[in-house]
Parts: structure tokens; C-alpha cells; sequence
């Protein structure tokens, strides 16, 4: 039974803290976008931060028992996974193309899950806050600039 304890630790001491973590961030950048009803809202960005937490976290652990083992080359491998995530959110419409927003959501939530499993926890839930208030100040800033936009093309 040494290696379930030893996992039971482990679970106890940092996957844990590092899936609530998770959780949180991702909750919180999921809820702006369900309350503004766009694609990509709190589950799946919560899945997002979890599952790269927990690939990141995972690689980390193995690193630790087998020090040839690079963690940073699953890290790599998550990001080619959520590349292809986010160009499938992507798409063409009415000759307009739209999703990219929430593929650059699903893009910076991966970096905090990413972060969150290699044992950092201030600066991804600060750079989840910043996403949030950066993002609503500039959507605050594009809806004025197109409403002028549209106001000027009316009187024209």
C-alpha cells in the first residue's frame, strides 16, 4: 500500500488545492461569458482549466519519479490540443468570421490551467481577474465605438 499513500498524499497535499483552484478560475471566466450567453461558458472553461491542470500536474508528478522525464513536453502537447480546440471554435458566417474571441478564451484559460499544475496559484487567479476586467472594460469600449460607427453611417 506504499504507493497509495504516497498518492493519497499527493491527491491531499496538491491536486486538491490545484483542481479548487481550477475550478475557481475557470468559473469565474466561464460566468462572464454565460451571463453575456456566449459559446464557451462555465462548464467548459472549467473543464478547460481543469484538464490542463491536470496534464500539467500529471507531468510534473511523473518528473518527479523519473527525473529524465521532461514535464514540459506534455505542456507542449496541451497547447497543440487546445490550438486545435480553439480553431474549431473559429469559423466563417455571412462572409463575417466569429468565434475567435472565445478561442483567445479557451487559449489564455489553458495557460491558468496550465500554470495552476505547475504549482503556481497567485498569478493565475490575478491574470484571471485581469482577463475578466480587461475584457469587459474593451467590450464596454467596442460596443461605444461601433454605436458611434453605426450612428455616423446613418447620418450619411
Amino acid at each position: 500500500m506504499p504507493a497509495f499513500d504516497q498518492e493519497l498524499v499527493y491527491l491531499t497535499q496538491k491536486l486538491l488545492p490545484q483542481l479548487a483552484t481550477a475550478i475557481f478560475c475557470g468559473l469565474l471566466v466561464g460566468y462572464g461569458r454565460e451571463k453575456r450567453n456566449k459559446p464557451a461558458g462555465i462548464r467548459t472553461n472549467i473543464l478547460i482549466a481543469v484538464g490542463c491542470t491536470l496534464y500539467s500536474s500529471i507531468g510534473f508528478m511523473i518528473a518527479e519519479q523519473y527525473p529524465n522525464i521532461d514535464p514540459t513536453r506534455i505542456i507542449g502537447q496541451v497547447a497543440t490540443g487546445i490550438g486545435f480546440l480553439g480553431a474549431g471554435a473559429i469559423w466563417k458566417e455571412n462572409n463575417k468570421i466569429t468565434g475567435v474571441t472565445t478561442a483567445a478564451f479557451i487559449w489564455a484559460n489553458s495557460a491558468i490551467g496550465v500554470m495552476i499544475g505547475s504549482n503556481f496559484y497567485l498569478i493565475p487567479i490575478i491574470a484571471t481577474l485581469l482577463i475578466i476586467t480587461s475584457t469587459w472594460i474593451f467590450e464596454f469600449v467596442e460596443n461605444r465605438v461601433n454605436r458611434k460607427a453605426n450612428q455616423n453611417e446613418t447620418k450619411s
